[in-house]
């Protein structure tokens, strides 16, 4: 009897058993992702306030703009993010780097989409360099 109960419910077990171990494998990984992008934020934090303190802001836009290049994840984005606040909080002012740009607005208004679609158009990594114009247009309304 035992035996039958087994068979008949063989694949219903062994599937459920898997969802397990596959959930189980997932939150670990999801765990170490989080990990490691702490510490790839933490890291960028520290090397854009490091690079600010020798450069100016322009100087801060120029060098994430290039590091931005073929970058267009959450995490790249996170990282990018992390490191040009940190850089224009130690940057020395440059004379036109907040020239045209518009106020920081919680939620994006048409005057500044269109300021990002501007600025923006020759990058393909559109969601990253949108994240680091607006750390400059927070800094500049500020």
């Amino acid at each position: 009897m035992s035996n039958n109960i087994f068979r008949r419910f063989k694949w219903p077990l062994i599937i459920i058993i898997g969802a397990l171990l596959g959930y189980a494998f997932l939150k670990s990984y999801q765990s170490d992702l989080n990990t490691n992008l702490n510490v790839e934020a933490r890291n960028a934090s520290a090397a854009g306030a490091s690079y600010g303190m020798q450069n100016d802001q322009q100087g801060c836009m120029d060098k994430v703009l290039r590091d931005i290049q073929g970058c267009n994840g959450f995490a790249c984005g996170v990282v990018h993010g992390r490191f040009i606040k940190a850089c224009l909080d130690e940057a020395q002012p440059s004379a036109d780097f907040c020239e045209k740009v518009p106020r920081f607005t919680e939620k994006k208004d048409r005057h500044t989409k269109e300021w990002l679609r501007d600025i923006c158009f020759e990058h393909p990594e559109t969601n990253t360099c949108y994240l680091v114009r607006r750390q400059q247009q927070q800094m500049c309304s500020s």
